[in-house]
């Protein structure tokens, strides 16, 4: 009987999840370390870098500049010959010292292997097509500026045509008793039509020319029967004191 209940009592022991030895196993299990052990891996180390070959066109560029950067020594031959024609170590080369040259002609590299004149014949067209270009956008744009003078024209003489009609109507009545006349009989109705073909009147030097002759008719009209001058504003007493006062017939000369 005694050792069935110590036998029960190990058993109780062992099944005791929640004592404190098992929770601190459990808790030293549960650890960053355990459950991710490559973070105490070091890194492995970097290889050596190894220094890449210089290209050929980077040796030939050294060298070039070394040999140019390097002053011709007394022993070369070259100088030797130089010497023996008058020439002397620091002194300028050529027949006048005062424009002579001092350094060596720069060496100009030519990149591709096309003929020389090739660079100066992309260059020439590059230019050609700049101008081309700028003297095209000038055209638009005088072109631009044109068609906006033309409009604001065609709209100066509709509304100095309209004001003369209305004032010579006007006059006529009042002076002259006048009920119509062909001069502004067809006012609003030539009206109307100028303001539906305002987009092809614009384009027609014609109406523009018969328009100019209408406003000529009409400023001609009010000085010579009504002594008025429509670019002044006001009714003169006689004609001499219109001809005199008024500087012209002409929207300019006021």
């Amino acid at each position: 009987m005694s050792k069935r209940s110590y036998d029960n009592d190990n058993d109780d022991d062992e099944d005791d999840y929640m004592s404190d030895k098992i929770l601190a196993a459990a808790a030293q299990a549960s650890g960053p370390q355990l459950l991710n052990p490559r973070r105490r891996v070091p890194p492995p180390p970097q290889p050596p870098t190894i220094p890449k070959e210089k290209t050929r066109h980077l040796i030939e560029v050294e060298q070039r500049e070394q040999g140019l950067s390097t002053a011709i020594a007394s022993d070369n031959k070259g100088f030797q010959l130089l010497k023996k024609m008058g020439y002397k170590e620091g002194s300028k080369l050529g027949a006048n010292q005062v424009n002579g040259l001092s350094e060596p002609i720069k060496i100009n590299i030519h990149p591709s292997r096309s003929g020389l004149g090739e660079v100066n014949e992309k260059k020439e067209k590059s230019r050609m097509k700049e101008e081309i270009k700028n003297k095209f956008n000038q055209q638009i744009q005088s072109s631009y500026q044109d068609n906006l003078k033309q409009r604001y024209y065609f709209k100066r003489l509709r509304i100095d045509i309209a004001k003369c009609q209305s004032v010579c109507e006007r006059l006529d009545k009042e002076k002259l008793s006048l009920e119509e006349n062909i001069l502004w009989k067809n006012a609003n109705k030539e009206k109307k039509e100028d303001d539906d073909d305002e987009e092809e009147q614009n384009d027609n030097d014609d109406v523009v020319s018969k328009m100019e002759t209408q406003l000529k008719k009409l400023t001609n009209y009010l000085r010579e029967k009504h002594l008025y001058c429509v670019w002044c504003g006001e009714t003169f007493e006689t004609l001499d004191e219109l001809e005199s006062t008024c500087p012209g017939n002409e929207r300019d000369l006021h």
